[in-house]
């Protein structure tokens, strides 16, 4: 079924305030959610809202929680977010590490201990409304790895996402927002919800064959899922594990505890005034520049065009604002336990969907 966007963010905020956040802390988390929806990438959005319901109740996930801010060091901003829901954290720690780029052009900042901080393209896209150029690096403990390194049939980080935006009128352009496994565990989870099979290719089952079966790495944790680009995308991982864990955090997945149902995040960002090295309207008309000489590029077999990064997100924003947001019957039947379970009406939730066909 399609869902309007609007009805599936008020039942987010509805879920979410259940949990025991405030009205702030709602419309952040359900804002972040429902655009990760509206992208395409479904594996952040809505349907997160079951884990983070149950990390609440084992106290691994603290509603309205108000982070450390650690001494400046230069430069480098260092925020401890006490496990408060990642959303709102690591935006309240870019501004804080943002107050750096006044003197230096310059911030680093290392979030640590936060709650998952979901769909990491928006903080680039953050980043860029204010004018600056990003890179984000995530790493994720509290549970075993589950991503195999290149040469190795057993896990040894998680998907450890990258983003990159630079600004051009505000907006990031283009942006990278991308896993360092093949595919995002997420997407394991909804396709398991739907009852498909997976690609050949992104997950390998416990002897290291390739497998076309979901759930025995989403629902049992057995096996792993690839890294992308073999030995290339596996080094990514291990140094996005190395930057967010081992520098800027204090857990990797070798030195974390497992605890059942954890997922927790240290962030690793580096963000730049770009007017430190030219005139914004120079840069940005050598970005388009380049921008263009890609687009104009032949497609290959089998494409219609070229597309750069962040297109696909953009075109799927789009088409979901109108036509509505797909959420299989499962996930939907997973929010409604999940408000049950937290005293939010299973019924209201019901009648505040509104579906598009």
């Amino acid at each position: 079924m399609k869902y309007s966007a609007d009805s599936l963010e008020t039942v987010a905020r509805s879920i979410l305030g259940g949990f025991g956040c405030d009205d702030n802390e709602s419309s952040i988390v359900a804002d972040h959610l429902i655009r990760a929806n509206l992208t395409g990438h479904d594996s952040h959005g809505i349907g997160m809202l079951p884990m983070y319901g149950q990390q609440v109740e084992d106290g691994n996930l603290i509603p309205n929680q108000t982070p450390e801010f650690l001494p400046a060091a230069g430069a480098i901003r260092i925020v401890d977010a006490k496990r408060g829901f990642g959303h709102r954290m690591a935006l309240l720690a870019l501004d804080h590490a943002m107050e750096a780029i006044g003197e230096h052009n310059v911030a680093v900042l290392g979030l640590r201990n936060s709650g998952h901080v979901s769909r990491v393209g928006n903080y680039s896209e953050y980043c860029a409304q204010k004018g600056f150029m990003s890179i984000h690096f995530v790493n994720v403990w509290g549970h075993a790895p589950v991503v195999a390194p290149y040469g190795s049939r057993d896990p040894g980080f998680s998907t450890n996402p990258i983003s990159i935006g630079i600004p051009v009128g505000g907006k990031a352009t283009p942006l990278l927002d991308m896993a360092t496994s093949t595919v995002a565990l997420g997407k394991v989870r909804v396709a398991h919800n739907k009852g498909e099979k997976v690609p050949h290719g992104w997950v390998l089952d416990v002897d290291g064959n390739s497998t076309d079966d979901p759930t025995p790495i989403w629902s049992l944790r057995e096996g792993a899922l690839t890294a992308f680009g073999a030995h290339k995308g596996s080094g990514l991982g291990i140094f996005v594990e190395l930057l967010a864990g081992a520098l800027a955090g204090n857990e990797t997945v070798a030195t974390g505890n497992h605890i059942p149902r954890g997922v927790f995040n240290n962030m690793f960002s580096i963000i730049v005034n770009p007017q430190g090295f030219d005139q914004q309207q120079e840069i940005e008309a050598r970005v388009m520049e380049y921008y263009s000489s890609i687009k104009k590029g032949r497609p290959a077999n089998n494409q219609d065009e070229v597309l750069m990064p962040g297109e696909p997100e953009l075109r799927n924003t789009a088409d979901r604002k109108t036509n509505g947001i797909d959420i299989d019957d499962e996930t939907i039947s997973q929010l409604i336990n999940t408000a049950d379970t937290f005293k939010v009406d299973g019924g209201t939730i019901k009648a505040t969907l509104q579906t598009l066909n």
